[in-house]
């Protein structure tokens, strides 16, 4: 497994929702926004607790560094 890989992974499913969207980006702090937006406009979630970040943190931080 490569260390130089950066790419980091987020699966909406990944956080309990039936849902197939995905992320793909850098890093957690340019993905936060895209994934904020997407639990708004699909799942109708309008504020993100701390306590979900960190679970969506977490989730990317599963997904990091694997392959496909």
């Amino acid at each position: 497994m490569s260390t130089t890989d950066n790419k980091k992974v987020f699966h909406c499913k990944d956080v309990g929702y039936d849902c197939e969207w995905h992320l793909e980006g850098t890093s957690e702090e340019e993905m936060l926004p895209v994934i904020e937006r997407h639990a708004a406009d699909v799942h109708n979630l309008t504020h993100f607790k701390e306590e979900a970040v960190q679970h969506v943190r977490q989730a990317i931080e599963r997904n990091s560094g694997q392959t496909a």
